[in-house]
């Protein structure tokens, strides 16, 4: 099927914005972290994650470690990631 005088633009982007993304961001730019692991929030910074685990360093020097499919959300102390904004038909690029 041919369309004469539409301009087609086919955009495609795909992100998985995943709790382990989440944690390998925070633990790159230094930021504190709070996951949830059976009902209760554990706060710190991430010093290791390596996809099974991670092990969070609170302000007291202590740590955690949580297995990541225990882990059920998962808030970051920093803006949101940029957002990619795709224009909507007859706007240019």
């Amino acid at each position: 099927m041919e369309r004469r005088g539409a301009r087609e633009t086919t955009v495609e982007t795909s992100t998985i914005y995943s709790m382990g993304t989440a944690l390998d961001r925070a633990r790159a730019n230094g930021l504190e972290v709070e996951v949830l692991v059976s009902g209760v929030w554990l706060t710190g910074r991430v010093v290791a994650s390596d996809g099974h685990g991670v092990v969070l360093e609170t302000a007291d020097h202590e740590h955690a470690v949580a297995r990541l499919e225990s882990v059920l959300a998962v808030r970051v102390h920093d803006d949101v990631p940029a957002r990619v904004t795709i224009p909507t038909q007859g706007q240019p690029f």
